[in-house]
C-alpha cells in the first residue's frame, strides 16, 4: 500500500518522503474493544448517514457529546451523551438494575463515501 501524508490536492513527488498515514493506527487504540459497524439510518445532527462507518470503542468511558452506541430492545441505537445518561447508564452498572438502555460503546470516527455510487 501506498501511503501519502498531503491536506488537499495532489500529492507532491517528495510525498514518499513524508510521514506514514496507517488508517489501523490512527483509528484503532485498543484493538479487542473496536468495533467496525455500519449505519443502517441518518443521524444529520449527529454528522451520520445511512450506510457510514462507525469506528467504536467499547473500552472508553462516556464522556458528555460524545456518540454513545446503547442497546435498547436488543437494538443499536446512536445516542449523544448527556450527563443524564452517564448518570443512569452508571447507576444501573453499580446497582444491577434493569435499565432501559444498556451502554456499549463510543464512536470514535465516522467513514462515509464521498463519491456516488453509480
Amino acid at each position: 500500500m501506498r501511503r501519502f501524508n498531503t491536506t488537499t490536492g495532489f500529492p507532491t513527488p517528495a510525498a514518499e518522503k513524508a510521514h506514514s498515514l496507517d488508517l489501523n493506527e490512527l483509528v484503532i487504540h485498543n484493538r479487542p474493544s473496536t468495533y467496525f459497524l455500519r449505519a443502517s439510518g441518518d443521524r444529520p445532527e449527529l454528522g451520520i448517514a445511512k450506510g457510514d462507518v462507525l469506528i467504536v470503542d467499547r473500552s472508553l468511558n462516556p464522556r458528555e457529546g460524545d456518540i454513545a452506541i446503547v442497546v435498547e430492545d436488543n437494538e443499536l441505537h446512536l445516542k449523544e451523551v448527556t450527563p443524564l445518561a452517564i448518570r443512569s447508564w452508571t447507576n444501573a452498572n453499580l446497582q444491577g438494575a434493569p435499565t432501559l438502555e444498556v451502554f456499549f460503546g463510543i464512536v470514535t470516527w465516522i467513514m462515509h463515501e464521498t463519491r456516488s455510487k453509480r
